[in-house]
């Protein structure tokens, strides 16, 4: 087995300490039999060699040992400073190596482009999810670019953000492990989150999806008004469906040729639902199947492909209280 990359096919739900939570999820999806986009992780070894073969360990110590958590604009100052040391060091040979070989299996002859997305855990514990908390990157080809934005999401470990989260939480710093989840990339026609169970109610007898056209990024950020489906479990029937008028959504770049970008939805879409009776229906019964695999109600990325159901992502939804009748 490789020591610094492993595919989807050789990683499970127990693999959190090695591929992250979000790789050991879609390990466990792949190996399922969910229709996964084709990936492999950066296993969490592989900045520890890179942060040693580079010696910047006493570096980062020095910078962390100075921060004051009082002083924002300083914490963003230094932050940026180990972000700097992480991007700018030379990858090992090894590991370049391993890297490489890997990229290659994943796009294949017709050079396919990959997203570059952070997955996390805390060393020695079960944490393994900090939504929102490092950096994810989209429509990257070639091995050099693929590798750079590698070293960028290694480095995203040390955003100000994450770096207050893991402050606030009492968690050491070198306690955070990151394992890069490198996978072929799906360009789709809309996309968004399933809700296994209601997030706002904690019913469990209903499932909540948010949808908008393009990539899922749009409702990471915040800044999109999505289409809103709350269906009956048990039925899969829709008892709400409110479409709203989306202006605001995160697609590919095509003046760069790579990369996503913002952009402003056409006004003939605007008002258009992003999903079809038909595909909430899909989305229920895959959600049912997920969560029952899973055996908790599941917080799931969905993206749909030229008619084409794929998931991204799938984890425990954190926030449910236990209601009457549980």
């Amino acid at each position: 087995m490789r020591r610094f990359t492993r595919s989807f096919f050789l990683i499970t739900k127990t693999d959190t300490q090695v591929a992250g939570g979000k790789g050991a999820n879609l390990g466990e999806l792949t190996q399922a039999g969910f229709n996964v986009p084709r990936g492999f992780c950066v296993t969490s070894d592989a900045l520890l060699h890179h942060v040693e073969y580079n010696h910047l360990e006493p570096i980062i110590d020095t910078i962390v040992a100075k921060f004051n958590y009082d002083d924002f604009e300083a914490i963003e100052t230094q932050t940026a400073e180990i972000r700097f040391l992480i991007t700018s060091g030379e990858i090992p040979q090894d590991l370049r190596s391993e890297l490489v070989n890997a990229i290659r299996e994943i796009v294949g002859p017709d050079d396919s482009f990959v997203a570059v997305r952070s997955s996390v855990a805390i060393k020695g514990t079960d944490i393994s999810s900090f939504p929102g908390m490092m950096d994810t990157f989209h429509y990257l080809k070639g091995e050099e670019e693929i590798i750079k934005h590698i070293k960028m999401c290694w480095a995203s470990l040390w955003t100000s953000r994450a770096t207050f989260t893991r402050y606030h939480k009492k968690i050491d710093h070198k306690l955070g492990l990151i394992a890069p989840v490198v996978q072929k990339m799906v360009n789709p026609e809309t996309a968004g989150v399933l809700f296994t169970a209601n997030p706002i109610t904690s019913k469990r007898d209903e499932m909540v999806i948010e949808a908008n056209w393009r990539l899922g990024e749009s409702l990471v950020s915040g800044k999109s008004m999505n289409d809103f489906f709350l269906i009956d479990k048990s039925t899969l029937t829709e008892k709400t469906r409110r479409i709203a008028k989306k202006t605001f959504m995160v697609c590919f770049d095509e003046e760069k040729g790579f990369g996503r970008k913002e952009s402003t939805v056409d006004p003939d879409m605007m008002n258009a639902p992003t999903l079809s009776v038909d595909q909430v229906h899909e989305l229920g019964e895959i959600g049912i199947k997920i969560e029952a695999h899973f055996d908790f109600p599941q917080d799931i990325e969905w993206a749909y492909e030229r008619g084409k159901l794929f998931i991204l992502q799938s984890r425990n939804i954190r926030s449910l209280k236990k209601i009457e009748g549980d």
